[in-house]
């Protein structure tokens, strides 16, 4: 579920959606994501579920990028910014289940998109990242979250996000250990410039 109402319509334009991102410092925790839990090398497959206007590829090395989103418009956007430097679909999970440029990802990543899924679409997710990584590869996430000590005005704030589906660490764990084995949550209640929670997921095996 998501809310698009209000100001909250703001965020379907590009623009105003990249902005946003910049003036709260989620790039800067995207960023961090990357280096430290995606962890890409030139070369790599990487799947991006969710890629919106494909914002991750500013912080990402010469690999082989596909970003999906249900937005035309964003993947419009990402097509007039990275051109050639990725593959960009419109569909989701149901859509694209099985395209032939999704098939044996390095990677498979989304970032801020499970807490948009209610439990049905989110385990849709988690297995689609399944069929969709080769042997050995690892499907990474990165969302808002409830968690121990965050304070009231943090928990205010994520519950003003679009995405009204955040879940605590064991919900999100719970989420993906259908599909994975090897599951490692790292949770940060200061991710963002102003009060927010969130956490970091890495899936294998």
């Amino acid at each position: 579920m998501q809310n698009d109402s209000g100001l909250q319509s703001l965020f379907v334009v590009p623009f105003l959606y990249t902005a946003f991102q910049k003036l709260t410092g989620a790039r800067r925790w995207r960023e961090k994501f990357v280096r430290e839990t995606v962890r890409p090398s030139a070369g790599d497959k990487l799947v991006d579920i969710g890629c919106g206007p494909a914002q991750m590829l500013d912080f990402l090395p010469d690999v082989r990028y596909v970003g999906f989103d249900v937005s035309e418009a964003y993947i419009a956007s990402a097509k007039k910014r990275h051109g050639q430097r990725g593959t960009f679909l419109v569909g989701h999970t149901g859509t694209l289940r099985g395209h032939e440029a999704l098939r044996d990802a390095d990677i498979v990543m989304c970032c801020g998109v499970l807490h948009h899924l209610n439990d049905d679409e989110a385990l849709d997710l988690a297995g689609f990242a399944r069929e969709t990584l080769r042997p050995g590869g690892r499907f990474v996430a990165l969302e808002a979250a409830w968690l121990p000590g965050q304070s009231r005005l943090s928990k205010w704030m994520v519950a003003q996000d679009r995405g009204k589906n955040v879940r605590t660490v064991d919900e999100y764990h719970a989420l993906v250990a259908r599909y994975f084995s090897k599951i490692q949550i790292t949770p940060d209640l200061h991710p963002l410039r102003m009060p927010y929670a969130g956490l970091v997921m890495e899936c294998s095996g």
